[in-house]
């Protein structure tokens, strides 16, 4: 808990992005032939996994840990059509980590008769430099605040 987790998710390749694709994955790195360089990561979660394995092995502890009383952070970075939203949210098919989660914090705040819980979550998106609530799709451009009571914040958020 003590740490932050770097894994990653690769997303399938569609058949002209596999014929020019300069990586390759090997155990948990990746390895990139022009220029030859390796990046190595806490996990690397192949193409074929699926979400909830995903979820299960790096973010459901992050999860108890909130009920726990501790912040948590689950964080997705990439570029544009990385597969950021496929993990996120996924599809109608596959469970996602927004759903999974909500579900499991339920499902432990039940268990937990003899406490009162206070929780809060946000979801929001970085994308060109600008911040959106995708919780409330009216909170669009929001603004970063700074305070000595609350620190770095974004309002309404």
């Amino acid at each position: 808990m003590e740490r932050i987790n770097f894994a990653v998710r690769a997303r399938p390749l569609s058949p002209e992005d596999a014929k020019t694709n300069p990586w390759r994955i090997a155990d948990n790195s990746i390895l990139f032939t022009i220029p030859p360089n390796k990046f190595n990561f806490d996990r690397i979660f192949s193409e074929d996994c699926s979400t909830f394995d995903v979820y299960e092995s790096r973010m459901k502890y992050i999860v108890s840990a909130a009920i726990g009383g501790f912040n948590g952070t689950i964080f997705s970075y990439g570029q544009t059509n990385s597969g950021k939203s496929h993990t996120m949210r996924g599809s109608s098919v596959e469970p996602r980590v927004i759903p999974l989660a909500v579900h499991d914090l339920f499902d432990m705040i039940q268990q937990e008769m003899d406490c009162e819980f206070l929780l809060r979550m946000s979801y929001m998106e970085i994308y060109n430099e600008e911040i959106n609530d995708l919780l409330d799709p009216e909170r669009r451009k929001m603004q970063i605040h700074e305070s000595i009571e609350r620190g770095i914040f974004l309002a309404r958020l």
